[in-house]
């Protein structure tokens, strides 16, 4: 029995000797030592020695392989580094009675990638609520700083031309807060994300959603206010502008297709608790009319950007006299192609694009003793159907739908009443357009 053991050990011990040797060398990696690539390791296996063939155990305990992408490249300070100006709105959650408008948002922002993966952005910000409880607007002035990490390089390699990109936002922001002449500091911690299209040579067109959370007064609330903290949410969109040193390292879209204009038109309905009440949906009838220029970018997504004019009824009278609801406005929508993800080669006769994006506008509410006007920024999509019919002609049928945000403002002696109410307009149309490919 002991002479077995015996046996054992002696076999055993080399590989003992060596396993200890392999675990030392990768404790040495995690200390902070450069990386030592598997051939360079000097311990040979028996099977080695032999030259019998390759040792597993100099591979095992690998870190996993990362594509890299396309080299990054930064001989100078500007290389990199981009130009932003974007806008938006924000909302902030409601506190007890204390609720406030959908505010506007600009922002003009100075940001440097330092390697393939990380961003550093800082940003002027300006921004405008309108308190519904007492009717004041609150004037907000500051900067942000935050840092943006690629996802699509990191997990699909670096490749500055690539068309669409997320990135993650994440950082810390300072408001100068002012209502009626008093003022006050507040700051913030936010999220989210950039979701980046590469549009143009060295042009990115971008959409960034996001959530905040304020330190408390934010909506001068504080004296009344249990909470300690406000949560903003909403967002921005706008243009990026990349400076390098080299000509031909941002080429634009890795694989342009073809522009294209449409025209639309078709009826529109409206529903909303003011039309519910009011008029009743399938009453509140009216039309739409689209104008629209637009772009493939890749075989299944193109970019369309559209000027629009709706109008729709909203409101009935005792003497029986029907008031209208006008928009005007523009729209930035995104198209995804559905039936393309599902073949390959060019896309068919037969399309079907998913469309969703940001509305800014103008409505005009009819009253008898007067109208009620309001910018809106809002959201909008639907679905196309769409059939080319030859060359480069195509015909559509394009169900569509908004929801544009608005408040209203009563003037009334009593208190109670004498507020501002958000409300909710969400509009619905079905469009017969015609398509002309450039």
């Amino acid at each position: 029995m002991m002479d077995r053991l015996m046996r054992i050990f002696v076999l055993a011990f080399p590989l003992l000797f060596q396993w200890s040797a392999i675990y030392a060398q990768q404790d040495g990696l995690a200390a902070g030592s450069a990386a030592v690539p598997p051939d360079s390791v000097t311990l040979a296996s028996p099977r080695d020695t032999a030259g019998k063939g390759f040792d597993a155990l100099e591979y095992s305990l690998q870190k996993r392989h990362i594509f890299r992408g396309k080299p990054f490249v930064a001989d100078r300070f500007t290389d990199n580094t981009f130009i932003s100006v974007h806008g938006g709105t924000e909302q902030l959650a409601p506190m007890g009675n204390s609720t406030i408008a959908w505010g506007m948002a600009l922002k003009l922002s100075y940001g440097k990638w330092i390697d393939a993966y990380n961003a550093f952005r800082l940003s002027l910000a300006v921004e405008d609520r309108f308190k519904n409880a007492d009717k004041t607007h609150i004037w907000n002035a500051g900067f942000d700083i935050a840092h943006m990490f690629n996802l699509s390089s990191y997990f699909g390699g670096y490749n500055p031309s690539r068309f669409f990109e997320i990135s993650t936002v994440e950082g810390l922001k300072y408001r100068y807060a002012v209502r009626n002449g008093q003022g006050i500091h507040a700051g913030g911690v936010h999220i989210g994300f950039n979701l980046k299209m590469n549009v143009a040579r060295d042009l990115d067109f971008f959409v960034e959603p996001t959530v905040t959370a304020y330190s408390d007064g934010i909506d001068f609330s504080s004296a009344w206010n249990w909470r300690i903290y406000d949560v903003g949410y909403g967002g921005t969109m706008g243009l990026s502008y990349r400076i390098h040193s080299y000509d031909t390292y941002r080429t634009g879209p890795e694989s342009a297709g073809k522009s294209f204009v449409s025209v639309s038109a078709g009826p529109q309905y409206q529903n909303s608790d003011l039309v519910y009440r009011n008029v009743g949906f399938g009453k509140s009838f009216g039309f739409h009319v689209n104008i629209s220029y637009g772009k493939w970018f890749s075989r299944v997504f193109a970019l369309r950007v559209s000027g629009m004019y709706s109008q729709s009824r909203w409101i009935t009278y005792t003497n029986g006299v029907s008031k209208n609801t006008l928009y005007y406005g523009a729209r930035v929508e995104g198209m995804l192609d559905i039936l393309a993800l599902f073949h390959s080669g060019e896309r068919g006769r037969l399309s079907l694009p998913v469309l969703f994006g940001p509305e800014a506008g103008c409505m005009t509410k009819q009253e008898l003793s007067g109208n009620i006007n309001r910018g809106y920024l809002g959201l909008t999509g639907g679905i196309q159907v769409k059939y080319r019919v030859g060359g480069r002609f195509s015909v559509f049928v394009e169900p569509h739908f908004s929801v544009v945000p608005y408040n209203i403002v009563t003037d009334t002696p009593d208190p109670l009443k004498n507020v501002g109410v958000n409300y909710y307009d969400n509009t619905f149309n079905l469009n017969i357009g015609l398509e002309f490919e450039l």
